[in-house]
């Protein structure tokens, strides 16, 4: 599975466990009715890249135990935004639905995606500081969440041998031995 989808569904899981347990994920571009109140839908994400943090550099991670490595490119990170669109019958249903939404930014600065680490959230627009046409007799309310610098990997990676040992041939009636201690392996 991508970054960008578990990166998603973690955000998803993250609203309906602290703002409203039936909130949708909807495309960016798509257009959506709701149906029953008090709704949260989250539209997106809309992708940018941070290309300040674009690197040619390669990664290697070395396994010690099994003398091996993997290598590939750096990721390129992008920020992933999501407009939060809450609906409700009253305003005072809807002010409690911005305060909730302005405490999760408070209690979660980070979003973790399980074992692979955390990424930032904020807030870019608060909700309530989006225009949206309004065509119905609900209230309604808008703003802008990010999820900051998302790696995105290539796929391709490396894999090889780490050198153990070395032989060093000296000319001229040389003989010597040595023993070169690796970080993490028992003396010998």
């Amino acid at each position: 599975m991508g970054t960008i989808r578990a990166v998603t569904e973690e955000f998803i899981r993250l609203i309906r466990r602290e703002v409203h347990g039936n909130a949708v994920l909807v495309s960016a571009d798509d257009v959506f009715e709701v149906k029953n109140t008090p709704s949260v839908i989250l539209q997106g994400p809309t992708l940018t890249e941070n290309g300040r943090r674009r690197s040619l550099a390669r990664l290697v991670e070395k396994d010690v135990p099994t003398l091996s490595y993997e290598e590939c490119k750096a990721p390129r990170l992008y920020h992933l935004d999501f407009d939060i669109i809450v609906t409700t019958a009253t305003e005072a249903e809807l002010l409690g639905f911005q305060e909730a939404i302005a405490r999760l930014y408070q209690t979660h600065p980070v979003l973790t995606i399980g074992s692979e680490g955390s990424l930032n959230l904020t807030e870019v627009v608060p909700v309530g500081g989006l225009r949206r046409v309004n065509l119905s007799n609900l209230r309604q309310a808008s703003g802008r969440a990010r999820i900051e610098d998302c790696p995105v990997y290539d796929g391709q990676v490396l894999t090889g041998k780490l050198i153990r040992d070395r032989a060093f041939a000296f000319h001229g009636g040389v003989d010597e031995t040595r023993t070169v201690q690796f970080e993490g392996e028992p003396d010998t």
